[in-house]
């Protein structure tokens, strides 16, 4: 069984225990996720199963999107209300004020990952060094706000949608606005609307998973999750190489769309096709004009 689920990570659970829960179902070992979930956020949560799991990496990263919200004069260590209290403040600013702070956000953005986190430092997860009361300096990480829509505010929590780059944290976000407006903020509630181009509307529960005759039903076609990579046709007089994952020679390549010759100096990487099956990713070697296999399914997935 091979393929990619689109999962609405329920709150309270880990992504490692949506790996496991899949595990179980299928009886496959060979389960990973396309990308973290806090245990308390919801939303979609990339499953590749079995043979999928090595297209990982060559998922769209790039963007996330995610509903969150702020609530505005608490601070906390996790910067969410799952932590503790360490201030407090009644002086909320007005909604043009708000406004005004989290807008400046857009584009690129310098974040400090939070200590509540899985990143590793000298071997060990930040996290639990976290919870040995320790507090530990972190390099600044690059990440790049691409749009933010305000919804609403009530009272001191404002819900807004933002669409951030690979590896963002939201609740690092909602920290530093609060932290330029003076009165320090932190998130309480996130779900994340689209990850790895899968998106919240076509995504399965658990337990829709469990209940699931034919999970193959189930399973997100590749051309969905992997439309930013174009894909090639690979001629049919070339299933000896295909089989064998040797190089193509480029006049044996044509466009997916259109049986016509190929600009192999577009993209790093392709998704390739054989027979008008799904065969693998693959690069070209513009010295050799050859077309090289990063990965080979001798056995199409789905």
């Amino acid at each position: 069984m091979n393929g990619i689920l689109n999962i609405l990570k329920s709150p309270g659970m880990t992504s490692h225990d949506v790996v496991s829960c899949i595990r179980k179902i299928t009886g496959v070992k060979k389960v990973g996720h396309a990308g973290t979930l806090d245990p308390e956020a919801a939303g979609v949560l990339p499953i590749c199963v079995g043979s999928s799991t090595r297209l990982i990496q060559y998922l769209d990263h790039q963007k996330k999107t995610y509903r969150a919200e702020m609530c505005l004069g608490i601070e906390t260590d996790t910067q969410d209300l799952t932590g503790e209290i360490i201030n407090t403040s009644s002086l909320i600013p007005s909604e043009e004020k708000i406004k005004s702070i989290v807008y400046s956000f857009l584009g690129e953005y310098n974040q400090i990952p939070p200590m509540y986190s899985a990143i590793k430092q000298n071997g060990k997860k930040l996290y639990e060094l976290a919870r040995e009361g320790k507090v530990v300096e972190r390099k600044t990480k690059k990440k790049y706000i691409f749009s933010i829509d305000w919804i609403s505010f009530n009272g001191n929590k404002v819900l807004f949608d933002i669409v951030c780059s690979e590896g963002t944290y939201i609740r690092t976000f909602c920290h530093d606005v609060g932290r330029r407006l003076g009165c320090g903020a932190a998130m309480s509630f996130l779900l994340r609307k689209e990850s790895c181009r899968l998106r919240l509307c076509s995504a399965h529960t658990m337990e829709e998973i469990t209940q699931a005759k034919d999970l193959s039903t189930i399973f997100t076609p590749l051309e969905k999750v992997l439309d930013h990579l174009p894909a090639l046709n690979i001629d049919a007089s070339q299933e000896h190489r295909v089989q064998n994952g040797n190089a193509i020679p480029i006049n044996y390549i044509h466009n997916h769309e259109a049986n016509s010759s190929v600009n192999a100096y577009e993209n790093e990487y392709y998704r390739l096709y054989f027979l008008d099956k799904f065969h693998g990713i693959g690069y070209f070697d513009h010295i050799a004009d050859l077309l090289k296999f990063k990965l080979n399914f001798k056995d199409s997935i789905k």
